[in-house]
């Protein structure tokens, strides 16, 4: 019954929601593209650049340095060219020819000014840990800026070419203070759109720039791009297949299946290297304790929870944090180890032992938090009834997306530094195609604390030393056996359990012609319309 009525009340919100947007939406659309997100954006900066929402935007107004091409590897962008000159310097030419959106010419000043921004920890950037390894950033030329690492870092060739490697107008950025990124005062980025209106919690209106720097004989397409905020699921599908929208990245896995019957839209999947997981907070009680920590993982039905709600959306996760799609070197060692890693099967009876060698042997209550997504509530109720049979009463608490993020990226600590949180549903994918990419900046105790990625909030030395250890290797086979001897501790001490490695499910309306994007390259001015 519940569920009929979530259903009408989903139907309904649709057709108010499609009539609104009717009247909102430009009277005409041959070169307007209505996008849908999820959650309103955190903010016009790109400092806050973590989540799908707010990278999709500002994605389409910054440029980063390097640009991520399809398959994973860099290419110069802003930078005209750039180069290693030995392990720990590296130079990049920039180019002289970029304006910002204002007509006004990119600096050198800019450049570093929005480098150093992710250095400074009153900013508390979601990017401020790719740069712990940096030990100065310098102008060495009119055009050129020499970046000195205080080791090797094997990394550190991608991050220029994620939101890090973002360029935005100095002048703009002090001007606006404390406001900055907000709808007020939004951003001066050097992209091909400029933002138009921020209606907060409601959309986003940009439309092209025609003084941008990087035109081609034949302009974009899409000229203006209205980016709709729909937070509820069924009323966001609806919207698509009835060609009220145009676009959504983000399709929920559950409701795959009406895209793909209806004969407006579309959709294509793709691979990614994201990984849903339940995140412990492992710096507080009761998770503080292993035991408690093993039981939770042997409680957590993960066939279950794939073949009845994620379904063809994902891939049922195995003990590991990272799936093969992030075995982009040493592949055939990351196969072997995968085969043989522990793993944690479905077993109450195995989650009831490791509970009574724990400090709570008679169970505990908690709470769970969770986005208002409908695949992830649902998931969050099969949580509560498993860990409800091992005696751990669990609580959900509902919350808004960039609250979940704001979480998962330690904006709410307490006075110790450490997460409020006690378990909560999260999603990391990779910021690059290394192996690391889904461990160094989830599990190294580096990050834990304000604007830190460690999500659940782990410690162990030996962890920290395997990891800091292979960043600063360049050779990929003894980077290798590092990362898999770190993770032998990781899947043993289970500060989270891998639930999804989770696709990329794109919905297009049949106005769209095939559209490709990567975690860092989605430019809307490559759309082609029919």
């Amino acid at each position: 019954m519940k569920k009929m009525k979530r259903g009408i009340a989903g139907l309904l919100a649709a057709v108010l929601l499609l009539g609104t947007m009717a009247c909102s939406a430009p009277q005409s659309r041959e070169d307007t593209v209505i996008s849908q997100i999820y959650s309103d954006i955190v903010a016009l900066d790109p400092a806050r650049m973590y989540d799908g929402a707010t990278m999709e935007v500002l994605q389409q107004v910054t440029e980063g340095i390097l640009a991520q091409q399809m398959d994973g590897s860099m290419a110069p962008y802003l930078a005209e060219t750039w180069k290693a000159v030995d392990e720990t310097t590296y130079v990049y030419t920039m180019r002289s020819d970029v304006t910002f959106s204002d007509g006004t010419p990119m600096t050198m000043e800019d450049v570093l000014f929005s480098l150093q921004r992710h250095r400074d920890p009153a900013v508390a950037s979601y990017m401020g840990w790719m740069f712990e390894n940096v030990d100065t950033i310098e102008q060495t030329g009119d055009w050129e800026f020499t970046v000195k690492l205080k080791q090797p870092d094997a990394t550190w060739q991608y991050v220029l070419g994620t939101a890090a490697g973002a360029v935005i107008q100095k002048k703009a950025c002090e001007a606006a203070g404390d406001r900055f990124g907000s709808a007020v005062e939004g951003l001066v980025g050097t992209g091909p759109y400029t933002i138009d209106r921020w209606t907060v919690g409601s959309e986003l209106r940009l439309s092209y720039n025609p003084q941008y720097w990087n035109r081609t004989e034949s302009e974009p397409e899409v000229k203006h791009i209205v980016f709709t905020v729909i937070t509820e699921d069924t009323t966001r599908i609806s919207a698509l297949i009835s060609g009220q929208t145009d676009i959504d990245l983000f399709v929920p896995g559950d409701l795959m299946d009406q895209v793909e019957a209806s004969e407006k839209a579309y959709m294509k999947v793709k691979n990614t290297a994201n990984t849903l997981f339940l995140g412990m907070n492992c710096s507080k009680p009761p998770f503080d304790d292993v035991n408690v920590r093993r039981a939770v993982t042997c409680a957590v039905p993960k066939q279950e929870i794939h073949d009845n709600i994620i379904r063809q959306a994902g891939e049922k996760a195995s003990s590991m944090p990272m799936s093969n799609y992030l075995y982009t070197f040493e592949r055939a060692s990351w196969e072997a180890y995968a085969a043989q890693a522990q793993d944690y099967a479905y077993d109450l009876e195995q989650a009831r032992k490791y509970l009574e060698q724990s400090a709570y042997p008679d169970g505990f209550q908690t709470t769970l938090i969770t986005d208002e997504t409908g695949i992830n509530n649902a998931i969050a109720l099969v949580i509560q009834q498993a860990l409800g049979k091992i005696g751990i009463e669990v609580t959900i608490e509902r919350m808004s997306y960039d609250e979940i993020i704001c979480h998962e990226f330690g904006e709410y600590v307490d006075e110790n530094g450490n997460h409020t949180y006690a378990m909560g549903l999260f999603e990391w994918e990779a910021d690059w195609p290394d192996p690391s990419g889904n461990i160094m900046g989830v599990f190294n105790s580096a990050y834990i604390g304000e604007g830190g990625s460690n999500v659940p909030g782990y410690s162990n030395a030996e962890v920290d030393a395997l990891l800091n250890r292979q960043a600063a290797i360049l050779d990929e086979a003894e980077r290798t056996q590092l990362l898999q001897q770190a993770l032998d501790i990781l899947i043993d001490e289970c500060p989270i359990v891998p639930i999804s490695y989770t696709y990329l499910k794109i919905g297009m309306s049949e106005r769209i012609q095939d559209f490709d994007c990567v975690t860092w390259g989605t430019y809307y001015k490559d759309m082609k319309l029919k």
